[in-house]
């Protein structure tokens, strides 16, 4: 009989547990392993639970039904109604009547029915997550929950009581204490409010509503709700004394013809007034009961009111979330511009090209949001967002989902306009492009060619640009040609390191990428010839002759005894090209010993890089046609969008805007009618406005995708679709037009009997329409002038305070001037008149500039929550108290939004600024703590100071990561052009590879040394070269034998980045600065390795470079090892890239090549021919040999 398996396993523990101890180690092992091979014997798993939903009984309710959640709006509306009613009632002893009476009865039915229906609905567990339907479990849940004050809220006990005893009458009730204990029995009805917080939480679960519009509209609810409980308490309080506030200024009178309504909207008003914290002191508390509510609603009101602060302005932001976040990384790129202080072409590229990429990619963080949700999930919340991206993209429809949602989601958007490039030959190729939309095409140019060849059509869902990435031959990382749009295109990208990184996960997207770089190579070399150069340079350089020509810069090496104007030369390449010349060939960077007895006298005239950039510039000048939007608009008789006419008339405009917000709310506000020079300036207004609808037909735009509309007709028609109808609106004078039936005095009598004159100046309220373009012009006025998006948002915010104040003071005297027509005493009067007690008209006696100041006076005193009590509203006036309730609720809002916005500005004035001194904070307090001495807390100060000046505090790299990369290229030249580019090496490289200074620039890291410190120490580890770019340094060999003084454009230690990881490089050399200070820029191993792994093409000139310079310095003596390396890397680069090593032979190749490489081939014909003649007599004159 066997035994079973359990038992066995069991056995064979105990065994090896009773096994001698010969080996300690192998014992431990082995008792681990079978301790986990028995794991499941020893500790016998947890049971699975499975749990079945249960199907709902009859007559029982499912919480999650819609039946059930149409209830419970029901419900939620009825104690909405409850809420604002039942405190009304009980404080001001009015009870409901006719259909209220029916309604609220009706109210309580549906309450008991809803108390019974309690217990008929199912519990959802909080374990499972399912609906149970135990009949005494939600008895017995409910009952000690919610049902005591359901009930007691419910059950109407002042009815009850009535009809429990029906000989009290009315009055009786009304004065008995019982009655008014009986009546506040209602306000448990209060707690019903719970069902509305239910019911939003419920809500929100099912539908995914806006946050910050419904945290919004919670805010303004609890703060009416809250100012009503208030002021019900405090007019309840007033019954209760004889004495009350309410008694000493007259609302217990019966004189009055609202007198409930004047009663319940001061009692709001003080609740408002003493909340906001204005407190105007014409209501104020009489007893101490008062004095102790009136206490306790400013505690309540500050807590309010602070909240209210913190919170309102982001909801407003938030509002819109997207839209906030867009302006806030649009923001982001307008400080960027001003920070770099970009040229406005530049800049507009920039800000246009964020605008499409915010428009297609989500700016929310993305990528932290899909990395918490699981791959599945992610992988389809991906397919749903970038739908477009994945079905106009074929190459993505040939793979797994997973590696398709891992690559859209890393791809960044970019458009081309029609005619321009999307990558250009020679220029670093990092990029894997994808075409959306639009049709391009594949160009090449050649050696002594004028043309260009088409190698390729591409179409809408096809990629490329990976042959220069992952094809055995070309794929070094330079492009082989050029990639023109030929229509207005849209594309997508991905870097090389993204590839990697995915593939190595995914590593068919590599062999995919590599087989369609076989396939176009073969594809194109159909129609054209790949390969530039026809010969490969098969001579290599020996180690003894590099230490021969090692000798023929000895007279850079200096004795250690220092002399004035003593330096360190600079090799060669290392001559600092002037900036518009970095789009010509580098055309003197070789330095072979046979190169010179070949070159064309021509070449020879031109005597350094500088006279042949100049040069050639201005044949570029003179030769390269560009298309003028500018003038193809004016020969139609259209005005460009870009015309400096056009910025300085919106100006004008955006002016006639602003007089116009001010002057219409006060000519209506207060009944003044223009005249003399102020009729002269409302004319000129209105004629501006007339002017600018006829330059709107005749105005240029551009589309979506980014071409010129110039066509009068089409213009025409966009206009009239668009903003005609609220620019003819808002310029039609209405109310001049309606005062020209008004010239004889009988139909002047009428007309001013019925107020149709009023009606008319109430009919230029239209022209504030035209606050709607006000953003649009004063965006372009904007980008005119480059406002600071912080200073725009303080103008804003400026704006937004003044507008509102002088609206609110229009409003209040057009309010006074309503209640004077009806007789009654006003605001006015009150302030002007205090003892008056019938001034008549205050509109007649007091000037219009008196009247005007006291009306704004009163609404900033109001806004800012001040209320000196000077001005306040006549307390007997239902309009002027019920607009004051209204303006302070708005106008404490809009204030607590002007208030947090301000903070919010000045915190963000100078992001960089900040930024910069957050850094020298945490540095300054890093040295205080560490207890550094003197001399290391002046140097590292120092260092640092230098080190935030010289770099950008902003994400600049981030910024650039998302670019197009022809504009990266662009852009970094420009930021780099008083910095890196100074540097010889990296000015050169540049010059042949455009785009290294967009990787150099974030792994080139700036130092400043000061005096007698040390730049480097010789036998330290060899991880890091130095660029001098600004000061002297002294070096010494490792035996401290030879030594010079190396300057400005100086390299030490440029072998560092030859040597082999094996060969565990040390320094050769001491370097210390001799000048005040020097500033340096290091090159750190792995960043070069960095350079490798984005274009090996680029490392091995750079290399190539490096080795010449250590050719060029005998200063410090090569090993045999280190001798072969340089001549490896010199080798290297010749073998595969002879352009980098050899120099033009004569003038002709030197104009073609440079006007191929800076213009794309674009001369006219005539200045071909002149060419082409120009290259076929210098051919006659110098023949080959």
């Amino acid at each position: 009989m066997s035994k079973p398996p359990s038992l066995s396993r069991r056995n064979s523990l105990s065994n090896l547990l009773r096994r001698p101890a010969s080996d300690d180690a192998n014992r431990g092992k082995q008792l681990w392993g079978k301790v986990r091979e028995n794991l499941q014997v020893l500790v016998p798993p947890k049971p699975t639970t499975r749990y079945r939903r249960v199907a709902r009984p009859p007559l029982m309710l499912d919480p999650h039904s819609d039946l059930k959640l149409q209830w419970d709006l029901l419900v939620g509306a009825l104690v909405v109604y409850t809420t604002a009613v039942v405190p009304y009632r009980v404080s001001f002893s009015i009870d409901a009547s006719g259909f209220f009476y029916v309604f609220e009865t009706l109210m309580d039915v549906v309450f008991t029915l809803d108390i019974m229906l309690s217990f008929r609905t199912g519990i959802t567990s909080p374990v499972t997550g399912l609906v149970y339907y135990n009949k005494q479990h939600i008895a017995l849940a409910y009952l000690k929950g919610w049902f005591l004050i359901d009930f007691v809220s419910t059950v109407p006990i002042a009815t009850v009581a009535t009809l429990v005893d029906p000989t009290l009458n009315s009055n009786a009730l009304n004065t008995a204490r019982v009655f008014r204990a009986l009546k506040l029995a209602r306000l448990l009805k209060l707690a019903r409010i719970r069902n509305i917080a239910h019911m939003l939480a419920k809500w929100e679960e099912e539908m995914f509503v806006n946050e910050s519009l419904l945290s919004l509209l919670k805010i303004l609810f609890f703060v009416f709700f809250l100012a009503h409980i208030v002021a019900c308490v405090w007019f309840y309080a007033s019954t209760a004394n004889p004495h009350s506030w309410a008694a000493t200024i007259g609302l217990m009178d019966e004189n009055h013809g609202h007198k409930q309504t004047l009663q319940y909207l001061v009692s709001l008003y003080w609740a408002i007034v003493t909340m906001s914290s204005v407190g105007y002191g014409d209501v104020v508390p009489q007893t101490k009961l008062e004095m102790a509510i009136a206490m306790f609603v400013m505690v309540i009101g500050v807590v309010m009111f602070g909240y209210v602060i913190g919170n309102i302005t982001s909801l407003v932001d938030n509002l819109n979330a997207s839209g906030r976040m867009q302006h806030e990384r649009m923001t982001l790129i307008k400080e960027y511009i001003i920070v770099r202080s970009l040229p406005k072409m530049t800049a507009k590229r920039l800000l246009d090209h964020y605008e499409y990429y915010y428009r297609h990619r989500s700016v929310f963080d993305e990528d932290a949001i899909l990395k918490n949700i699981p791959s599945i999930l992610r992988h389809e919340v991906v397919h749903h967002v970038l739908r477009k991206f994945v079905a106009r993209i074929d190459f993505l429809s040939e793979f797994h989902e997973g590696l398709v949602s891992d690559m859209a989601v890393a791809m960044h958007p970019f458009f081309v306009v029609k005619n321009e490039s999307i990558f250009v030959q020679h220029e670093i190729a990092a990029h894997v492009f994808f075409l959306m939309k639009g049709s391009a095409t594949l160009v090449k140019s050649y050696v002594n060619q004028m043309g260009e060849t088409e190698l390729m059509q591409l179409s809408p869902g096809v990629h490329f640009g990976e042959i220069e990435l992952y094809h055995l031959r070309f794929g070094r990382g330079v492009r082989l040609c050029t990639a023109m749009a030929k229509t207005y295109c849209e594309l997508t990208f991905l870097s090389r390191q993204v590839i990697a990184t995915i593939g190595e996960t995914w590593p068919e997207v590599l062999i995919h990428f590599e087989k369609t770089a076989n396939r176009k190579v073969r594809l194109m070399a159909k129609r054209g010839q790949l390969d530039e150069f026809n010969t490969i340079l098969d001579k290599k350089p020996s180690a003894s002759s590099l230490r021969h020509r090692r000798t023929v810069d000895a007279a850079r090496a200096s004795p250690l005894e220092r002399r004035d104007g003593m330096s360190l030369p600079l090799p060669a390449f290392a001559t600092i090209p002037s900036i518009d010349g970095l789009q010509a060939i580098d055309f003197g960077s070789s330095s072979s010993d046979d190169s010179g007895d070949d070159e064309n006298e021509d070449v020879k005239r031109v005597s350094s890089a500088f006279q042949l950039d100049t040069q050639i510039a201005r044949i570029q000048t003179a030769i390269r046609p560009l298309v003028n939007e500018q003038k193809l608009a004016h020969q139609n008789w259209i005005v460009h969008p870009h015309d400096a006419f056009l910025i300085n008339w919106q100006l004008t405009v955006a002016t006639g805007i602003i007089y116009s917000t001010i002057m219409v709310p006060y000519r209506i506000g207060f009944n003044s009618d223009p005249s003399g020079q102020g009729l002269g300036v409302d004319l000129f207004v209105d004629f501006v406005f007339f002017i600018d609808i006829i330059i709107s037909f005749r105005t240029a735009f551009y589309t979506a995708e980014h071409q010129l509309v110039y066509q009068a007709r089409t213009i025409t028609f966009g206009y009239l679709r668009g903003w005609f109808f609220i620019d003819i609106v808002s310029t039609v004078p209405i109310d001049t037009i309606g005062g020209l039936f008004l010239s004889t005095a009988s139909s002047a009598k009428v007309l001013s009997s019925t107020k149709i004159l009023r009606i008319f100046r109430i009919a230029r309220i239209f022209k504030l329409i035209r606050l709607l373009k006000i953003g649009k012009v004063f965006g372009r006025v904007r980008d005119a002038i480059q406002l600071s998006p912080s200073s725009e948002r303080l103008l804003k915010l400026v704006m937004i305070m003044v507008l509102f104040g002088h609206w609110n003071g229009c409003i209040f005297h057009f309010i006074m001037l309503q209640e004077e027509d009806l007789g009654l005493r006003t605001w006015c009067t009150e302030y002007f008149f205090p003892k008056n007690e019938d001034p008549g008209l205050c509109s007649n006696r007091v000037a219009l500039g008196d009247r005007y100041l006291a009306s704004v006076y009163w609404a900033f005193t109001t806004m800012a929550t001040v209320g000196y009590g000077d001005i306040h509203p006549y307390r007997f006036s239902v309009s002027e108290i019920l607009f004051t309730i209204v303006c302070l609720l708005v106008n404490s809002t809009i204030y607590a939004y002007v208030v947090s916005g301000i903070i919010e500005v000045i915190y963000n004035y100078d992001p960089s600024a900040r930024e910069y001194s957050n850094r020298q904070n945490a540095m300054k307090d890093y040295v205080r703590e560490s207890g550094l001495s003197a001399r290391l807390s002046h140097n590292v100060r120092h260092h640092y100071d230098y080190l935030l000046s010289t770099m950008c505090l902003l994400p600049e790299e981030k910024i650039f990561s998302q670019l197009r990369p022809s504009l990266r290229f662009d852009l970094a030249r420009l930021v780099a052009s008083n910095t890196f580019l100074t540097i010889g090496l990296i000015a050169g490289m540049e010059k042949r590879y455009k785009g290294f200074v967009s990787y150099a620039m974030f792994l080139l890291k700036p130092q400043l040394v000061l005096r007698s410190e040390r730049v480097c120490h010789s036998g330290s580890p060899g991880t890091e070269m130095y660029f001098i770019l600004d000061g002297e340094c002294e070096q010494l060999d490792k035996d401290n034998r030879n030594a010079r003084v190396v300057g400005e454009g100086g390299i030490i230690e440029a072998y560092a980045l030859l040597a082999h990881p094996d060969e565990h490089y040390r320094m050769e050399s001491s370097v210390t600065v001799l000048t005040k200070s020097c500033e340096l820029y290091s090159f750190a191993v792995h960043d070069f390795q960095t350079i490798a792994s984005i274009s090996p093409a680029i490392s091995s000139n750079m290399s190539y470079e490096l080795a010449r310079s250590i050719i060029q310095d005998d200063f410090l003596r090569l090993t045999e090892l280190q001798a072969r390396r340089v001549a490896a890397a010199i080798e290297h680069e010749k073998k595969y890239h002879p352009v980098a090593t050899l120099p033009l032979d004569n003038l002709p190749n030197v104009v073609l090549t440079t006007v191929k490489a800076t213009t794309g081939d674009t001369l006219t014909m005539h200045i071909k021919q002149t060419v082409h003649k120009l290259a076929v007599q210098t051919s006659h004159a110098h023949p080959a040999e």
